[in-house]
């Protein structure tokens, strides 16, 4: 254990029942204090004795709902594979899931499958939230009935949330952008931008991060413009294919979300793939079994990963954590972005 309760109390002027109603989020406290306290308590590393609670878990189980986004796109079996396995590892103590899944961005498929979940008697979430009324409403709920929630490989603007888990996607798209200011090299190039939903928090920082990376370092790269593919590769295929029959049209392509696919195979049908004359350049997200073939061949220069596996996992432990004794997860649990070509494709693991 790291500070104690006491240390504490010392620390904010409070009484050590005063910092027990905080920690256990029990009534009879003023809000402002309670806020005093666990900020206190999150910077100074509480954590309670776990052992006793741990083995009392035995006796008082931990359903975790989770609901993603995830249907048509292939990413998210790494993310639902590091789910699966913290679960696993916790099974013990009285762990285990129930998800939900859907296709597209649909606020109110989203609320209506939390609360599919909510009526099989969850105690926590795992949410990949959709940016829209509705859902921070959801959220708010939730925190008024002191169910804790993580938002998992995206975030959501004033959400109510105990913590965020997934990538810095900023700082994913000013990569991006990087790279390809590299691969340009000081040429102009049009390039044509295509993100996932403009509902999604992560998609829309990404694009960002992109369009600020080239208006920093290479002002020579314009941006045609920004297409939604739903995250579908069949959509990203047509709204690539029509564009490159279009004139002008893009020499370069930024994937920010799904459908790098069915890009690649837009790029591939109509004979630019490569780097050369005459050929489009296309940077894209995650390594999927698809994409890495794609980069195999040459059809895809680059890749940057977020680490799925790893956001799942993370996922359900600090939810478990939180559960076992009130452990306070970070604000944001970031996971790592790489860059992936075919060069290091051996050993790229995102």
């Amino acid at each position: 254990m790291g500070v104690s309760i006491k240390e504490i109390a010392r620390l904010t002027g409070v009484s050590r029942g005063t910092v027990d109603r905080a920690l256990n989020d029990r009534a009879g406290i003023d809000p402002a204090v309670k806020e005093k306290v666990l900020k206190v308590a999150t910077e100074q590393g509480y954590r309670s004795n776990k052992a006793g609670r741990i083995l009392g878990l035995r006796k008082k189980p931990l359903r975790i709902g989770v609901q993603m986004p995830s249907e048509g796109n292939d990413f998210f079996l790494g993310v639902r594979a590091g789910l699966e396995r913290a679960v696993a590892a916790r099974a013990d103590f009285g762990v285990s899931m129930a998800l939900r899944t859907m296709k597209g961005f649909d606020p109110t498929l989203q609320v209506r499958q939390v609360r599919d979940l909510l009526a099989e008697g969850i105690q926590a979430l795992a949410l990949v939230p959709i940016s829209h009324p509705d859902i921070l409403a959801l959220l708010e709920e939730l925190h008024e009935r002191h169910l804790p929630v993580l938002t998992v490989n995206t975030d959501i603007v004033g959400g109510k949330r105990l913590g965020y888990v997934g990538t810095d996607y900023l700082s994913s798209g000013l990569a991006a952008g990087g790279v390809l200011r590299l691969l340009a090299d000081g040429r102009p190039l049009r390039v044509l931008v295509l993100t996932g939903s403009f509902r999604m928090l992560g998609h829309n920082q990404r694009v960002e991060g992109f369009r600020r990376a080239l208006e920093s370092s290479a002002p020579g790269l314009s941006i045609l413009g920004v297409e939604e593919t739903e995250d579908d590769d069949g959509i990203a295929y047509g709204k690539l294919s029509a564009a490159l029959d279009r004139t002008p049209a893009p020499e370069a392509v930024y994937v920010a979300a799904g459908g790098v696919a069915g890009a690649c195979r837009a790029i591939e049908e109509h004979g630019v793939a490569g780097i050369g004359p005459g050929r489009v350049r296309i940077i894209g997200n995650d390594l999927t079994p698809a994409i890495r073939d794609y980069l195999e061949r040459g059809v895809l220069t680059a890749t940057i990963g977020q680490q799925p596996f790893e956001q799942g996992y993370q996922a359900i432990r600090l939810l478990f954590d939180h559960h076992v004794d009130g452990t306070l997860p970070p604000d944001r649990t970031l996971t790592h972005n790489e860059i992936v070509i075919a060069e290091n494709l051996k050993g790229g693991t995102p």
